[in-house]
């Protein structure tokens, strides 16, 4: 049985615990949240440079390239920069004249991560931080045109 000066000296013992334990769990929530973002514009960068590479292959002009690739992907380079980028960057190695070679394109845009990643510098001072960091997926397809 609990006496009653012992139910006094622990009562604010449950505050400090949740202060102490709090930050680190919404560190943990938000990081989880960071990464599935990442994930999510990582596979809408590889649906984005694949259908950018199909219209390379069957011979479209860049220009076109670039609005398939934009609309297959709409709001992507928003959502991963956190709304500083509106459009992706895409980088296209059109089909050759002399034949059967692969056409490809490279898809990438900037992510910015709204985790506080500059706490990583208490574990390693010298490192940049890496607030910031580049996405990008290529596709290669066989030439028809």
């Amino acid at each position: 049985m609990l006496r009653p000066d012992r139910v006094h000296r622990d009562r604010g013992a449950a505050a400090v615990e949740f202060a102490i334990v709090a930050p680190l769990l919404i560190l943990i929530l938000l990081g989880l949240v960071d990464f599935g973002r990442m994930f999510f514009v990582q596979i809408n960068l590889a649906g984005a440079s694949r259908e950018g590479a199909r219209a390379v292959s069957v011979g479209r002009p860049g220009v076109q390239v670039e609005s398939v690739v934009q609309a297959s992907s709409p709001g992507v380079a928003r959502i991963s920069s956190l709304g500083d980028v509106t459009a992706l960057s895409v980088q296209q190695q059109p089909c050759p004249a002399n034949g059967s070679t692969n056409a490809a394109v490279v898809v990438s845009v900037p992510f910015r991560w709204f985790m506080p990643v500059e706490l990583l510098r208490i574990f390693n001072p010298s490192s940049d931080g890496g607030q910031t960091l580049t996405l990008q997926s290529r596709s290669e397809m066989l030439c028809l045109a």
